[in-house]
């Protein structure tokens, strides 16, 4: 099943915060079978497709265990989202980062599909996410809006839906990874400049420059990644954002 649009990489993990903290309220064992799916999908208030779904991301991420015909188990203990963003501390780095590699490889690929001459019209919808962004007050979730906006205007403009659900669906995967990052405001601000190269990339009608910024862009948020050690990740409070004005936007 292919989902279109950004809300899907959002409500996608909300679904699975609600049911890691449904397994974790009930106390469930390892080995434990959890209700059946139209019990568990009453409780949580979600449809049994949105709850199938979450299931196997817990199931990828090796938290539960489902078994045709005969019901669904508890892998893993220590399920509680407990600030939001326990995905962290059950999806390894490494696995992240392979998302990651992915994600690349197509955002690549879409940026070969764009025609030329929709370069000035992608950098002016690149300038105007940008420019959203410079105001204060900005939460937590309306920067990862922001920033996933900005990624899709160059999915978008490739012509592939696939390719660009694709891309949303392995986003909302390490949601709550980038929802961690962008409570830095380091990387906030060197984000927004990366962004505002890119633009300026497709600004210069030159392919070349545009996947050179864009690959620059990537290895910042890789390396931001790798250099993260989940026990001194800060807390993903909804907190607020000033975002200064960098003298090159």
């Amino acid at each position: 099943m292919y989902y279109s649009g950004a809300p899907f990489a959002f409500k996608e993990n909300k679904n699975v915060r609600s049911l890691l903290a449904y397994i974790s309220k009930k106390g469930f064992s390892v080995g434990g079978k959890l209700p059946p799916e139209r019990e568990l999908a009453e409780q949580l208030g979600i449809s049994r497709n949105s709850l199938r779904e979450a299931l196997k991301v817990l199931e990828a991420m090796d938290v539960v265990e489902i078994r045709h015909g005969s019901g669904i188990f508890l892998r893993k203990e220590d399920t509680q989202p407990d600030d939001g963003s326990s995905l962290w501390l059950m999806i390894h780095k490494d696995e992240i980062l392979n998302i990651l590699t992915v994600r690349e490889a197509l955002d690549l690929k879409a940026i070969d599909l764009i025609p030329e001459e929709d370069y000035p019209r992608l950098r002016d919808e690149m300038k105007a996410c940008i420019a959203a962004v410079r105001k204060t007050d900005l939460t937590n979730e309306d920067m990862l809006r922001h920033d996933l906006e900005f990624h899709n205007i160059i999915r978008r403009a490739a012509n592939n839906d696939i390719l660009l659900n694709i891309c949303i669906t392995l986003t909302g995967t390490i949601y709550d990874e980038r929802r961690v990052l962008f409570t830095h405001t380091n990387y906030v601000e060197q984000s927004l400049w990366e962004h505002n190269q890119i633009a300026n990339a497709f600004g210069s009608l030159d392919v070349n420059q545009v996947k050179q910024a864009y690959i620059a862009h990537l290895a910042t948020t890789r390396s931001s990644i790798e250099l993260t050690q989940p026990e001194t990740r800060p807390p993903c409070a909804a907190g607020f954002y000033t975002v200064s004005h960098p003298t090159n936007f």
